[in-house]
């Protein structure tokens, strides 16, 4: 019994000590604070707080729109008269292939001035048509800087010659003939293959600088001079000049209107050089030049290299045959200026590949 209960009394002073060291340990220093736990259940919405002091007004958010599409007519002219153009209206877009999406659709022009190379990394989908937006950097900046044009460096035509003339380099980029085999002065026999052969579209900016003909030799000598090769901003100084309503001029780049029912030359961008002129036949320099279209045309219909309808025949000809058809499709069928855009050059062409053919 005596036993019992010392170990009660033994029992009971173990609990107070230990009691005692718990008691100690919590009047200690305090651990570290573990970390925070995830949030409890979003409550319920407050009352909604009272409106504030309004702040100051804002600018106007049209007011950079206005800077472009003023009130003027400035925006609707122009919007028409591309409307009425050849570029305008679209006719070619739904070419839309790697080599031919560049010239024919805005998507094509866009991407390869961007990357510089010749053709777009592929067949262009839903193409657009040549507008605003591909030659002009519209809402780049928004301002009036977006009306300058995407590209104005010298242009690199695919034959190797530079072209640099302003403004119209940007027209120079498709207004240029793609690379092809040509016939070799007096060498050997060629072989045409097929009925377009000759510069593919658009050699006009070619032939200001005086490209891709073939100087075959003959009575004229070949003068290096056209004094259109001077005219500030190339194309665009005679092809933009002063518009006639919808019709020529200006975004049109027509060169010419019809007025009760006849075709009238619009010369605007001619008067600073020739003064005031009623035609583009200055000296009688057109006249002639189709005079010799016309009978180009006929000697290389005897040689039966050329259709009636234009096309070449396909067929294997003599070297300076070859060389007159292709000068002749240059100039007749595909500039198409009659001699304008570089007189002295295109008079000796065509009379030097006259008497080669005959």
């Amino acid at each position: 019994m005596k036993l019992t209960a010392m170990l009660r009394a033994f029992g009971g002073m173990l609990l107070i000590a230990c009691l005692a060291f718990s008691l100690s340990a919590c009047e200690g220093e305090k651990g570290d604070i573990g970390p925070e736990g995830p949030a409890g259940p979003a409550g319920e919405k407050g009352d909604k707080g009272d409106k504030g002091d309004p702040g100051d007004p804002g600018e106007a958010g049209t007011a950079g729109c206005v800077q472009c599409h003023d009130v003027s007519a400035t925006v609707k002219t122009i919007a028409v008269q591309y409307e009425a153009s050849k570029h305008g209206a679209g006719y070619t877009f739904e070419r839309n292939g790697t080599s031919c999406a560049p010239c024919h659709t805005h998507q094509g022009f866009v991407e390869v001035l961007q990357t510089g190379s010749p053709t777009t990394a592929a067949t262009i989908m839903n193409p657009a048509p040549v507008n605003c937006r591909t030659c002009h950097n519209i809402h780049l900046n928004y301002d009036q800087s977006d009306y300058t044009l995407a590209d104005v460096t010298p242009v690199t035509f695919f034959t190797g010659e530079t072209y640099d003339m302003g403004k119209s380099n940007l027209c120079a980029k498709c207004h240029q003939p793609r690379s092809a085999a040509l016939p070799e002065i007096d060498g050997p026999d060629f072989n045409v293959s097929n009925i377009r052969f000759g510069p593919h579209h658009g050699p006009q900016s070619s032939l200001l600088i005086g490209a891709s003909l073939i100087k075959i030799p003959g009575s004229v000598a070949y003068s290096t001079m056209n004094t259109h090769a001077n005219v500030p901003d190339g194309c665009l100084t005679c092809h933009m000049a002063d518009a006639f309503g919808k019709q020529s001029g200006g975004h049109t780049m027509s060169m010419g209107y019809e007025y009760h029912d006849e075709l009238v030359p619009n010369t605007a961008g001619c008067t600073d050089c020739h003064g005031d002129i009623d035609d583009f036949d200055v000296d009688g320099a057109v006249t002639e030049i189709e005079g010799l279209i016309a009978q180009l045309k006929a000697a290389l219909e005897a040689k039966g290299c050329l259709r009636a309808d234009g096309y070449a025949e396909p067929g294997t000809y003599p070297a300076n045959t070859a060389v007159a058809l292709w000068n002749y499709r240059y100039i007749a069928l595909e500039d198409r200026s009659n001699g304008i855009h570089n007189p002295r050059l295109v008079k000796a062409i065509l009379q030097n590949s006259l008497e080669a053919v005959q």
